[in-house]
C-alpha cells in the first residue's frame, strides 16, 4: 500500500520506575532522570510527531506507592511536546486504577494521517499474551473508514513466529498476523523485551520491539513511515563509553539555580551515563553573595568589594570537595565576572580548584531592557579581553549572553573571540543550557586548535553528561576525527594547580 507524507513516532517503553527493582539491571531508582532526560531530548533534538508509551510505566504496579510512582511518571510525560498515547504493561497493575492516572485512548487514535490501535491484551503463562476476538476484529473495523496507515500498539511482544530470536509472543500470534494482513496494517510497535529486536516484515506489516528505558544503555526508539518506507532509529541516554567524555560544568546543592542537583546522586549518574568523569563547578558569585543581591545583579556594579563574609558560602563547597573528590571527579569554579571584567573570586582561593570558568553572565546594558546591540557588543569586547587577562582556564558558554537579550551572536566576533581563546591557551566551553553555541564559530575554534570543554551546565540531575546536542554540533562544525586531540584531557587540572 502507499503512504502519506512522513512521520515520526517516538517509543518509550519499560521505564520500571520506583524505589528499587529486585532485578539490578533495571534502574528503576533513576526512572524520573531517564525519563526527563528521553523526555527533553525528543522535544529538543528530534520533535516526533507521535510518542507512544507501550507500558512497564512502573516495577511494581501492587505496590502501595504505585500510584505515586504512576503520577511521577505522568508529571514528566505531560512535558512532551508531541500528542501521547499510554497503554499499560503486566508490571502496570489493575487496569483501571492505571487509567485513573492517564488518560485512556479510544480504541482507534487518528494522528497525523495515521490511525493508531492501542491494544490491552491478556496475560498469558511465561509472559506472553493473547488477543481476544472482539479486538482482532478492531483491524477490520479500523479499515471501514481509513485509507491510511494502521499501526498496531501492545507492550507484549507481536511478530511472525520464528523470525525474531524474542522469548515472548502470543499465544494466537499466527492469528492476529493473519488479520493484520487482510486490513493492510503497515506497522506493529512492541516493548516487554528489554533488548529489543530487529525490525522484521512480512508481505504487508513492519514488526518493531522496541528495547527499555530502564536499563543500560537507557534506550529508546523512533520509527519513520515515509511513503512505502518504514526505518528504525535507537538512541541511547548514555554517552558512548569509549569517547571518555568528562562534564566540567555541573552544579550542586549549593547553586542558587539547583531545581534537585545533588553532589553524590550526580557522582553515581557517571557510570550509568558513560563518563569519564565529572567536574562540579559552582558559581563563585552565588556562593558570595546572598540569594537576593546575586539574582538583582548587585555583585557585577559591586564585585568583589560588596561581599560581606557573613554571606560567604566557599567553605561548604570546599567541604565538598573534600569530602567527594577523587579519580575522575573534580571540583572547579564558576567564576562569575563583574562589570570591569573582574572574577568575583578571591585570588587566594584559585588555587585550592581543579579549573576556573569564566562566565559573562551581566553587562550593564543587559539591565537597560531593550539593550543596544551595539553596546552590548562593545561591553562583551572589553569584558572578554580582561576574563581571558585573568587566566581561566575554559570561557564559558560564548555569547550566551547575546541570546538572553534577544540577539543571535554577532558574527563578527567569532573570529576575534577564537584567536584571543588561542592565544590565551584558553578552552571553549560547548553548553547548551539555555544556548545555542553557533557552528561557524565551533568551526573556527577547531581551526585555531583551540580545545573544547564539554560542559552541561546542570542545574537538575537528568542534564548531566547529556551532550547529544555537543556532539552533533561537532559533526556539524566538520569534525569527525579523534575527540581525545581536541577536548581537554580527562586528567586536567588548572593551569595554577
Amino acid at each position: 500500500m502507499t503512504l502519506p507524507t512522513k512521520v515520526t513516532i517516538a517509543v518509550l517503553t519499560d521505564i520500571h520506575a520506583g524505589p528499587g527493582s529486585a532485578i539490578s539491571s533495571r534502574r528503576s531508582e533513576i526512572a524520573e532522570t531517564l525519563l526527563l532526560r528521553a523526555v527533553m531530548r525528543l522535544n529538543r533534538m528530534i520533535h516526533p510527531d507521535v510518542t507512544v508509551i507501550l507500558g512497564d510505566i512502573v516495577d511494581d504496579g501492587t505496590s502501595a506507592d504505585s500510584h505515586e510512582w504512576l503520577a511521577a511518571m505522568t508529571a514528566i510525560l505531560d512535558k512532551l511536546a508531541s500528542p501521547s498515547i499510554v497503554i499499560p504493561g503486566n508490571h502496570d497493575g489493575d487496569v483501571g486504577a492505571f487509567y485513573r492516572v492517564f488518560d485512556r485512548p479510544a480504541e482507534m487514535v487518528d494522528l497525523c494521517g495515521v490511525r493508531f490501535l492501542p491494544f490491552i491484551d491478556s496475560e498469558e503463562p511465561g509472559y506472553n499474551a493473547s488477543r481476544s476476538r472482539h479486538d482482532i476484529e478492531r483491524f477490520r473495523r479500523a479499515r471501514v473508514d481509513h485509507s491510511g496507515p494502521i499501526v498496531a500498539l501492545q507492550h507484549v511482544c507481536l511478530a511472525p513466529p520464528g523470525q525474531t530470536d524474542v522469548p515472548y509472543n502470543y499465544t494466537n500470534a499466527e492469528e492476529i498476523i493473519e488479520a493484520m494482513g487482510k486490513s493492510g496494517v503497515a506497522l506493529s510497535i512492541s516493548g516487554h523485551h528489554h533488548a529489543g529486536a530487529p525490525m522484521v516484515s512480512d508481505e504487508t506489516t513492519a514488526y518493531v520491539t522496541a528495547p527499555s528505558l530502564c536499563e543500560s544503555p537507557f534506550m529508546f526508539t523512533t520509527v519513520t513511515v515515509e511513503g512505502d518506507r518504514i526505518s528504525t532509529t535507537r538512541h541511547q541516554l548514555a554517552m558512548p563509553a569509549e569517547l571518555s567524555l568528562v562534564d566540567r560544568h555541573v552544579h550542586t546543592q549549593l547553586a542558587y539555580c539547583s531545581e534537585n542537583m545533588d553532589v553524590a546522586k550526580a557522582i553515581e549518574l557517571v557510570y550509568d551515563f558513560g563518563l569519564a568523569g565529572i567536574g562540579f563547578s559552582e558559581h563563585s558569585g552565588q556562593l558570595t553573595f546572598p540569594r537576593q543581591d546575586y539574582w538583582q545583579g548587585a555583585w557585577a556594579w559591586t564585585g568583589l568589594d560588596g561581599a560581606q563574609p557573613r554571606d560567604n558560602r566557599i567553605a561548604a563547597y570546599l567541604e565538598l570537595k573534600r569530602q567527594y573528590q577523587r579519580d575522575g571527579v573534580t571540583f572547579g569554579i564558576e567564576a562569575d565576572v563583574d562589570y570591569e571584567g573582574n572574577l568575583v573570586l578571591e585570588a587566594g582561593l584559585r588555587e585550592q580548584f581543579d579549573h576556573v570558568l569564566g562566565a559573562i553572565h551581566r553587562t550593564p546594558s543587559l539591565g537597560t531592557p531593550p539593550p543596544d546591540r551595539d553596546k552590548l557588543e562593545e561591553e562583551f569586547r572589553a569584558v572578554l579581553a580582561q576574563v581571558l587577562a585573568c587566566g581561566v582556564d575554559v570561557l564559558a558558554h560564548p555569547f550566551r549572553l547575546f541570546r538572553r537579550a534577544g540577539y543571535e551572536p554577532p558574527e563578527e566576533l567569532f573570529a576575534p573571540t577564537a584567536e584571543h581563546l588561542r592565544e590565551h591557551g584558553t578552552a571553549m566551553e560547548l553548553n547548551y543550557h539555555t544556548n545555542q553555541p553557533p557552528v561557524a564559530f565551533v568551526r573556527l575554534c577547531l581551526e585555531r586548535d583551540v580545545k573544547i570543554s564539554l560542559g552541561s551546565d546542570a542545574h537538575n540531575l537528568y542534564e548531566v553528561g547529556e551532550f547529544a546536542d555537543h556532539l552533533q554540533v561537532l559533526r556539524d562544525a566538520g569534525f569527525d576525527g579523534d575527540l581525545s586531540d581536541i577536548l581537554l584531557p580527562r586528567d586536567y587540572r588548572a593551569r595554577n594547580g
